[in-house]
């Protein structure tokens, strides 16, 4: 009897496993770690899987996409959070960049490990680049 039992506890246990764990859904305000959403002066460039974050010290370096298109930026954690520089490659047309200290402005948030970092980057229209503009970026990524 107490073989049967072991038996049966064992077979409710396995069939108990076969079953995939539910889709995992962050919290509000978060992303699911190793994704990024982008947007350039409002128009949504879509959410990327191809994220790398590599701290040094104080300082987070945050990439996306790929040489030809995408995203880098760098946090500091020193006293408060703050944006160090974020550099726009060939996305939603604009090519730019923000330096601190350099003219421009942007702001970072932190929520579970989701960045908000938000500002106006300075650089040229991708079908326009002889001519000089600024654009608007919004960057949400989860290391």
């Amino acid at each position: 009897m107490r073989r049967t039992l072991a038996v049966v506890a064992a077979a409710a246990a396995v069939a108990g496993c076969s079953s995939s764990p539910p889709d995992y859904q962050p919290p509000p305000g978060q992303l699911v770690a190793g994704t990024a959403q982008v947007t350039v002066n409002g128009q949504d460039t879509g959410t990327t899987e191809a994220v790398q974050c590599t701290p040094a010290g104080t300082m987070m370096t945050i990439s996306t996409g790929d040489a030809g298109s995408g995203v880098s930026a760098v946090v500091s954690s020193a006293d408060e959070l703050t944006v160090e520089a974020v550099g726009i490659r060939d996305l939603g047309g604009f090519t730019g960049s923000y330096n601190a200290g350099l003219g421009g402005e942007a702001k970072v948030t932190m929520s579970g490990r989701t960045y908000e970092i938000a500002g106006t980057a300075d650089g040229f229209a991708t079908d326009n680049p002889s001519f000089r503009t600024s654009g608007t970026f919004g960057i949400r990524v989860s290391c």
